[in-house]
């Protein structure tokens, strides 16, 4: 249950040495720069908001061109591999070879362009071709279409319906000829041949049978030639195509060099942008953050280091003040502060719960996922990310899986499943004692909720609200653990019982305005509450329904397997069968399981005691997308 304690930094500096101390307080990744105030004047650096227009355009065009070279990366690296560090030799050599490559960049661009144009003219030679196949078989070259001293020469797409029409009107026009070249999409395509002076008429024939006139202005030489050509610029485009192609390939050689420019230049962006919210004078300048007080001494130290002369101040937030939280947990809770931050980053005034909600998670999980074979196989597979990532990324997620493997395996061994087959009597069978199954499931529920109270209870103590603590939750904790006992211990639960029910009759009406009778209203109201308590107790039965399903699945599964297994062709079918379905079941129920012990810790845990509305803490640091820079880490 750690929140980091925070501190208000004020810092005055020369301005000269601002870049510096920027800096390190990147590499320190501590300090959370804050925004000046409205009222505050400053002189902004006009070189320096110039500079960060500048990264920002070049990061955008290296993120564009890095996505271009990707899918010709020939080192691509897997799902389980570490990102790439750099130190300051590295980043030394990116700054000094950014002109060269930025060269490269430039030329992917030229070259994204130029195959953009490539299609352009590609999708215009297929369009021409596409026009011109109709008319394949005419013979007359395409120039000497049209109209001389006393003839005209015409192409024509005739409507297949229409064609008897245009015939028997040709006919009556007297000098006119018409050939049928072939059928076309649009109709019937023909070459019509007729004297100047049937004109208007052949005009008017053609509007009344749908008839088009096709021309070709730019073609020259037979439509069969013109198609030579045509095909033969396409080849020559492909050709080209392939030659940018293969230049590309070579171009990705550089993806390394790429990636790290882009990720130096996005830590001097971060760094310039905190710059702009410190208050600047022609000569100094004035930077507020937040600082974690275990860093206090450490940054103190390296700021001095670097400007003898600044002048730190750490003082704490101000009355009404919000600082940004902070969790700080050991290496084997911190990664369950994902969860707690799905939820909510707590409030700083509050209490991080991660210490307290992490083995009720555990604990939850596996007895949801129930199987001690997929546990065994999520432990083992879930160790082997964690190891191969060193808990970076998703390898926290994965730690977190690997113990919620470890709980399934015990669970599983008490439920006695061992991927659907149940080897020995377990100590409680999910199929045949569902009763005693579901009171373990709702007992555990009962813990949950009663540590939620005490969490709530040590919150109200540590405010020094030792009555509130009483009042508000240990008569509650009373009545709940009195109505357990009456099972076992008939006299001392209902002593309890009694003894709570009393408590929250009396006190629970205490904020009300008005006399005591108003406030005994009040307190009967709130022991109505019990049934909020009774409704989130049902809800732990979902820990026997998902254990149950799993369980029952796995069975399903080796039963039709069994049905396969005739022959030595069934048992391959029975084994890949086994194998697929028993993977399935197991990823289906790690997901369920997750989700769902989530929802008990948001929803029946959490709602005891949490409170949210925190802001999380965001030091300027080195927030790099595909290397990590190392250089003079702290």
């Amino acid at each position: 249950m750690a929140i980091a304690e925070m501190k208000k930094l004020t810092l005055l500096a020369l301005k000269k040495d601002k870049p510096r101390l920027l800096k390190t307080m990147q590499r320190m990744g501590c300090v959370q720069v804050l925004e000046k105030s409205e009222e505050e004047q400053s002189c902004p650096d006009p070189r320096s908001a110039q500079r960060l227009e500048e990264i920002q355009g070049t990061i955008s065009r290296l993120d564009g061109v890095i996505a271009r070279l990707n899918p010709f990366d020939k080192h691509k690296a897997g799902l389980l591999s570490l990102r790439p560090q750099a130190g300051s030799d590295q980043i030394a050599m990116a700054e000094a070879g950014r002109a060269q490559t930025m060269e490269v960049v430039a030329r992917v661009e030229q070259i994204e362009r130029n195959i953009n144009e490539l299609r352009a003219r590609e999708n215009r030679e297929r369009s021409q071709i596409e026009q011109l196949q109709p008319w394949e078989a005419l013979q007359i070259p395409l120039e000497k279409l049209g109209e001389t001293k006393t003839a005209l020469i015409w192409l024509a797409q005739v409507p297949q319906k229409n064609m008897p029409a245009m015939k028997e009107g040709l006919s009556a026009l007297g000098p006119v000829t018409m050939e049928e070249l072939g059928q076309g999409r649009n109709g019937v395509n023909a070459l019509l041949a007729a004297h100047l002076s049937v004109r208007g008429e052949l005009e008017e024939l053609m509007r009344s049978t749908g008839s088009v006139r096709v021309q070709f202005e730019d073609v020259q030489g037979t439509p069969a030639l013109a198609l030579d050509q045509l095909y033969s610029k396409l080849m020559r485009i492909d050709e080209v195509r392939q030659q940018l192609r293969e230049e590309i390939l070579k171009l990705a050689d550089h993806l390394p060099e790429l990636r790290l420019l882009r990720d130096v230049e996005a830590a001097e962006r971060d760094r310039l942008e905190a710059g702009q919210r410190c208050v600047d004078t022609q000569a100094a300048f004035l930077l507020t953050g937040w600082v974690r007080a275990d860093s206090i001494q450490r940054l103190e130290k390296a700021l001095k280091r670097v400007s003898p002369v600044c002048q730190m101040e750490f003082e704490d937030p101000a009355e009404g003040e919000q600082p940004p939280t902070y969790l700080c947990n050991k290496a084997a809770i911190s990664p369950f502060e994902s969860i707690v931050k799905m939820f909510s980053v707590p409030n700083p005034q509050g209490i991080d719960p991660t210490f307290v909600m992490m083995p009720f998670w555990v604990c939850f999980f596996g007895m949801m996922v129930s199987d001690a074979g997929y546990g065994v196989v999520l432990a083992l597979a879930a160790t082997f990310v964690w190891w191969k990532l060193k808990g970076r990324g998703l390898g926290r997620m994965a730690f977190v899986l690997a113990l919620g493997g470890l709980s399934t395996v015990v669970w599983g061994a008490i439920y006695g499943g061992w991927f659907g087959v149940t080897a020995y009597t377990p100590l409680l069978d999910p199929m045949n004692d569902a009763i005693n199954v579901l009171i373990v499931c709702v007992v555990a529920g009962s813990v949950h909720l009663l540590a939620g109270l005490g969490v709530a209870a040590y919150m109200n103590i540590k405010r020094g609200k030792p009555l509130d603590a009483l009042f508000d939750q240990g008569f509650w904790v009373m009545l709940l653990a009195g109505l357990g006992l009456i099972i076992f211990l008939p006299s001392v639960g209902q002593v309890l019982a009694i003894v709570g029910a009393a408590g929250i009759v009396l006190t629970g009406g205490r904020g009300k305005e008005g006399n005591v009778f108003k406030k005994l209203i009040g307190g009967l109201g709130s022991l109505y509450g019990i049934s909020g308590y009774l409704s989130d107790l049902l809800s732990y039965a979902r820990l026997f329904g998902m254990g149950l399903a799993t369980g029952v699945i796995g069975m399903v599964v080796n039963m039709l397997a069994g049905l396969l297994m005739g022959s030595w062709i069934g048992w391959i079918f029975a084994i890949l069968f086994l194998v697929v379905m028993h993977t399935f079941n197991l990823f289906i129920n790690t997901l369920g399981a997750y989700v769902h012990s989530c929802r008990l810790q948001y929803i029946e845990f959490f709602g005891k005691f949490f409170e949210g509305g925190g802001r999380e803490f965001n030091p300027l640091r080195n927030n790099t997308k595909y290397v990590d820079l190392t250089e003079g880490e702290s």
